[in-house]
Order: structure tokens, then sequence, then C-alpha cells
């Protein structure tokens, strides 16, 4: 997939999108990239299936993930 489908962050939001998914749908677990090796603020954090983007947009209190997805699905507001 193409990187515009990806939801970046820095490894405190991995850290806890993934502490999040652990505890609400572990079959998310299944598609974060590594956690080590990224230096950066804006590294890749995941790459999901559209069900699981469909699936957080309305279940995710995670500020950052739900205006990552919004942008990708054009969503307003």
């Amino acid at each position: 997939m193409a990187g515009i489908d990806k939801i970046y962050g820095s490894t405190e939001q991995w850290d806890e999108f993934h502490l999040w998914c652990e505890l609400n749908n572990v079959e998310a677990l299944d598609y974060f990239y590594p956690r080590d090796d990224y230096d950066q603020f804006d590294r890749p954090i995941t790459n999901f299936p559209e069900r699981i983007d469909k699936w957080l947009l309305e279940n995710c209190p995670i500020p950052f993930v739900i205006d990552r997805l919004k942008v990708q699905y054009n969503i307003k507001a």
C-alpha cells in the first residue's frame, strides 16, 4: 500500500496506540510496524486494511489516529 494509507507518529504515539489496540482489537496488532529502529518523529506506525480503518473510525478515542483516518478517507470534521 502507498504511504498515504499509513498512520504515522512518534514512538510515544506508537506505544499509546499499540496498548489501546492490545486492549480493544488484538487483530490490529498484526498491522503495526516494528517499534524499534526509528528515531524520527514522523515514523510509520501502522498500515491497516480498510476494514480495520473503518472499525477504528467508529471506536478509537485517540485523536491522532482519527485525524489521520479522516484525511485518508477525505472525511470532513
